[in-house]
């Protein structure tokens, strides 16, 4: 999710700013119905897995890994999800800034998961 997020963060969600106001609803439509299609089941995986492996794995650092994605799964729902679904009636502004600014909020915190992640790897092999 590292990946999809940083271009989200970096590429889409700014474009969105240049995105032709008769033409942004048809385009945020689009853009959610198809990448929904790649964060859904990513997503719903990376939160399987790592339940998977607090259950089977006593690791503090999969715990703290797990709590961070639980941060991103209420962040996306209480907040980006909502203001998407304001945008997918009209374009607004203000919408799309709040959008790029609170999406930082994952953007940190999957940058940050990959390191735990990372560091557990680094220690366990």
């Amino acid at each position: 999710m590292i990946g999809v997020i940083l271009m989200t963060q970096l590429i889409t969600y700014p474009s969105f700013l240049k995105i032709d106001k008769n033409e942004f609803v048809s385009f945020h439509n689009n853009y959610v119905k198809n990448i929904s299609i790649v964060a859904v089941p990513t997503m719903s995986l990376e939160l399987l897995t790592l339940v998977y492996m607090n259950v089977y794995i006593n690791n503090l650092l999969f715990m703290k890994s797990l709590l961070v994605l639980i941060v991103i799964w209420l962040v996306t729902f209480i907040i980006i999800v909502p203001i998407h679904n304001q945008l997918s009636k009209k374009l607004e502004i203000e919408k799309i800034v709040s959008l790029i600014r609170y999406n930082w909020i994952r953007t940190v915190l999957w940058t940050s998961k990959i390191f735990i992640i990372l560091y557990i790897f680094y220690e366990e092999f």
